[in-house]
């Protein structure tokens, strides 16, 4: 099975250098940057990263598309060769197993060891997603306040992040100075921010501040609204959550049982086997 293992990494290698892709702009930039991969394994990663990857997630999380896809393959590896040890293990106390029983178990191993970065990424993106939503209603009351102390719109989205900390704060503040610099209204970086991590409600504060800006409409208990049903939202996701963690629990208490059943009868079944 390693052999396996290393004749097909020899050959994707082989593959990825007779067929080189186009160079990538980001690429080059962390190049630039100091912070570049290496070429051969910016190639590999490249093409594996054409596999599906939840771009959203990944893009709230602050982790590039090779980097998920190197934890991918390190847990595909990690799920083939673990079956092997067992098998070891088994030829050492007299039970010799067949050669099928674990490359397949390798096998299907390592296909459900590839999906869990997909399942921890997609986990903590959720997280961070209820956290963004959390500091956001705090944001929206903010910026309602500062609307009502006759701030302008740009005035009034800039006041807030400039007195709070956190990282939902600085990836606001992050794009709004790019929108400074870049000359454009700062309710657009708002826009793109939250098409990026996937938070609708950016989005939405977006559109009211643009028509604030392009109106001059009466935004302020549109705000006040906006960040009570974020509220309200978030209250109800937290109870909808505690419900089935309790739900849940007579579930692992009944895995806890079979596995302590496992191993008091464990020493019986393997005595009449032999």
């Amino acid at each position: 099975m390693i052999g396996g293992m290393l004749i097909g990494l020899g050959l994707m290698i082989v593959i990825a250098e007779l067929f080189p892709g186009r160079p990538r702009l980001d690429a080059a930039l962390a190049r630039l940057d100091g912070t570049a991969t290496p070429a051969r394994m910016q190639r590999i990663t490249g093409r594996l990263a054409r596999l599906p990857v939840p771009r959203d997630d990944l893009a709230l999380l602050g982790i590039s598309v090779e980097r998920f896809t190197l934890q991918r393959i390190g847990f595909l590896l990690l799920g083939m060769i673990l079956p092997l040890p067992l098998s070891l293990l088994c030829a050492a106390v007299g039970l010799p197993l067949p050669w099928a029983v674990p490359a397949g178990a390798g096998v299907v191993l390592g296909l459900l060891f590839a999906f869990v970065p997909d399942y921890a990424a997609r986990a903590q993106a959720r997280e961070r997603r209820q956290e963004f939503r959390a500091a956001l209603a705090t944001y929206l009351d903010m910026v309602a306040l500062e609307r009502a102390a006759g701030a302008g719109p740009p005035q009034a989205l800039q006041a807030p992040v400039d007195v709070c900390s956190g990282w939902v704060f600085a990836q606001i503040a992050q794009v709004l100075e790019h929108a400074k610099r870049a000359g454009d209204q700062p309710w657009r970086g708002l826009a793109t921010l939250g098409e990026r991590v996937g938070v609708p409600e950016l989005t939405e504060l977006a559109d009211i501040a643009e028509d604030a800006g392009s109106e001059g409409t009466q935004v302020l208990s549109t705000l006040l609204a906006k960040a009570q049903s974020m509220r309200t939202t978030a209250l109800t996701d937290a109870r909808a959550r505690a419900n089935s963690r309790t739900s849940e629990m007579p579930i692992a208490i009944g895995i806890s049982v079979f596995g302590f059943l496992v191993l008091v009868c464990f020493p019986a079944v393997y005595r009449i086997m032999s």
